[in-house]
């Protein structure tokens, strides 16, 4: 056939007009789809959320906060068969186009048209990079078109490195999972740079339907996959016959990622506590996108066995005693504040102020309001104990006499006649016991004696920051104070007079490792060690012959500890503060309208027990250790009831004294010749104490 140079010119003019015509309507729709796209500075200055790692005081990670749970990796650190299992598998063509793969978009439009549907995207990896980074998930013309122009960008602004590495450091593993080193650690519990061939096979099978190929839901078809993108490491000689061999047919296991994935993990309320101060500090984006680093003063031992204790107590609770409304019957659907029992409880390392366990409430998913370090609640008893370590600073004795009999003070609108719990008096007792009986009548004459601005001093020394008025009735603890302060005041007295602010965090760290904060111990002497030694012996008797002996008697704990019950008025409120010589812990328990817990509801009844089953199994297999005994406190045996040097009739008792200030007379009470035997005088001593 003879060649018809007019009809080609011809055909060729229209064909260059019709390209023209495409390249003319093409730059407005181009343009149009290119607004709001990123500049390429906004591309190489972006960043990936990374998820806030929270430690516990031994490094364990125990909470993330995160909008994506991610851990970026340097792609310099990862082994060429991790890289290689993505790229075999999502774009073979990678390091060889320039963001777009045209072959296989002309290959996914001819299925989709024959299907009538979009099953085939074609997407390169620099596609799915620019679809992660900054566009939607929808299946759209518009959106693919965006993508591939978006696309072509991040090629001009990366190198094929930089592309690969924020790809592996994007992708969506399943489970709220984002990258390659986030999905090693919680399917595998290694780093992604020791995964070995089978196993970032089976990772790299993921994207492509993270619900379908997770190894958390389908091992077995994840296996499957896996196993077939092994074998392209294998065919593509990324990995030699040997290692195929080897791990074909292997079976990794699953670990999963220990660290919970509630909101708070074991200690929600401490957690919370975390949260409000990084983010009035160092602001939203630092703490849920800025990968940094939280080592915190938790000890996770110490909290799981709160937990459980006090979940376990409770529950006893509730059928043991008339509590109302019950904890089982709270409905969290219809979002009402709960009613059912509450508690609080604080552990404070002594040595540190270290906050080492925190309970907030029953359930933080039912009340986030923190009542440990919220709640403003009436101290009762447990506040005696600034009135006698004010005594003790003024030079009393634990065996100096006050006066459990009934009294009246005269104040300017009434008489107030305060009673004791047990409506029983004692009459002349020594000091000890008095606080370790808690006997309201005579803590209210003691006070008398040292005055009411002296204990109120005491109590702000020690650590108590809301306003202590300077009132008869703070003796018997008539005032709100938090329970974090309270209890922060025993670790002082426990400390030797070593006042600390409590901490719960101790360095925060940026995702580069830079230190942005650290809190060291910092402590303020404000007790003397000699008045703060007195003041624990006089503790001690509290938990070895008073209101806490059931620690003794009935829940075996062993271990040298002091400590103060404290029940309020109507029984609305319920506390045990106890300590050893390393650890303070607190325990209140009390309703949230300050009501009555049921009649007859006391720290001893209530509080002693979870402190006493809790610091037991804290102090497990641990060797005991007694509070050391300061230069300047002399130990002399003394008459039980006088407080005087003992004749050989009288009851003894070994008790400190500020040396100078020991009895120098003997006791005039027993002055009979008839011997009493050390065993009639203690069962004559507990029969008076239990009457």
């Amino acid at each position: 056939m003879k060649f018809n140079i007019k009809k080609f010119l011809w055909g060729l003019k229209w064909a260059f007009i019709t390209y023209l015509v495409i390249i003319i309507i093409s730059i407005p729709i181009i343009i149009y789809l290119s607004i709001g796209l990123p500049s390429l500075e906004e591309i190489e200055r972006y960043k990936a959320p990374n998820s806030t790692k929270v430690y516990d005081i031994n490094g364990k990670l125990i909470y993330e906060f995160h909008e994506e749970r991610r851990v970026p990796v340097k792609i310099k650190e990862l082994p060429k068969h991790v890289i290689m299992a993505f790229v075999l598998l999502e774009d073979r063509k990678f390091f060889n186009h320039w963001g777009v793969d045209i072959d296989r978009i002309i290959k996914s439009a001819i299925k989709n048209i024959f299907t009538l549907s979009i099953k085939e995207g074609a997407s390169t990896i620099t596609q799915q990079l620019a679809r992660n980074m900054f566009l939607t998930q929808e299946r759209t013309i518009t959106r693919k078109i965006r993508e591939i122009l978006l696309a072509i960008k991040i090629e001009r602004t990366f190198s094929k490195e930089e592309i690969l590495e924020r790809y592996l450091n994007q992708i969506y593993m399943g489970g709220g999972l984002y990258g390659i080193q986030s999905a090693a650690e919680y399917y595998f519990g290694k780093t992604a740079k020791e995964l070995n061939p089978l196993e970032a096979s089976i990772l790299a099978g993921i994207p492509k339907d993270p619900s379908r190929y997770s190894p958390a839901k389908n091992y077995d078809l994840s296996l499957q996959r896996g196993k077939f993108i092994l074998k392209l490491l294998y065919e593509n000689k990324i990995i030699t016959k040997d290692e195929y061999e080897k791990f074909k047919n292997y079976k990794p296991e699953i670990v999963y990622f220990k660290a919970p994935l509630s909101y708070g993990g074991i200690a929600p309320y401490f957690i919370d506590e975390v949260r409000k101060y990084v983010v009035s500090k160092y602001g939203e984006y630092f703490l849920f996108r800025g990968g940094g680093k939280i080592w915190t003063t938790l000890d996770s031992r110490i909290q799981e066995i709160c937990n459980r204790i006090v979940d376990s107590m409770l529950n006893v609770y509730d059928k043991k005693f008339p509590t109302k409304p019950k904890y089982i019957d709270y409905n969290p659907k219809t979002k009402k504040p709960p009613k059912y029992l509450q508690v609080a409880l604080v552990a404070i390392d002594n040595r540190t102020g270290y906050v080492l366990a925190l309970i907030g409430g029953r359930n933080y998913y039912h009340s986030q309001f923190n009542r440990a370090t919220q709640a403003y609640r009436q101290a009762g008893s447990a506040f005696k104990v600034f009135t006698y370590a004010s005594a003790m600073e003024k030079g009393y004795n634990a065996t100096d006499i006050v006066y459990d009999l009934p009294i009246s003070i005269k104040l300017p609108d009434t008489v107030w006649q305060p009673e004791n719990f047990d409506k029983e008096y004692l009459g002349p007792i020594p000091i000890w016991k008095a606080i370790a009986l808690s006997k309201n009548l005579a803590t209210v004459r003691l006070l008398l004696e040292i005055g009411p601005a002296s204990a109120s001093e005491m109590a702000k020394r020690l650590g108590i920051e809301t306003n202590v008025p300077s009132y008869y009735s703070v003796a018997l603890g008539a005032i709100d104070v938090r329970p974090i302060e309270l209890i922060n005041a025993f670790s002082t007295i426990a400390s030797y007079g070593n006042r600390k602010k409590p901490i719960l965090i101790i360095r925060i760290e940026d995702a580069n490792g830079v230190i942005l904060e650290e809190n060291k111990p910092q402590s303020t002497i404000v007790m003397d060690s000699i008045t703060a030694y007195l003041t624990i012996n006089l503790l001690k008797h509290v938990v070895d012959a008073g209101t806490a002996i059931d620690a003794r008697l009935v829940y075996k704990f062993e271990h040298p500890a002091g400590g103060k019950t404290g029940t309020t008025d109507d029984y609305r409120d319920a506390w045990f503060i106890g300590f050893t010589p390393d650890i303070t812990l607190g325990v209140w328990f009390g309703y949230d309208s300050t009501r009555t817990i049921f009649p007859n509801a006391t720290g001893t009844q209530l509080a002693v027990p979870v402190w006493s089953l809790i610091m037991k199994e804290i102090y497990k297999d641990k060797p005991k250790k007694d509070f050391y005994i300061p230069y300047g406190v002399k130990f002399v045996e003394v008459c039980r009831v006088s407080g005087k040097l003992p004749t050989k009739n009288c009851p003894r008792i070994y008790e400190p004294f500020r040396e100078g200030r020991e009895p120098k007379d003997y006791c005039p009470i027993h002055t009979s010749t008839k011997e009493v035997s050390d065993t009639t005088i203690e069962k004559n001593f507990l029969k008076e104490l239990f009457r």
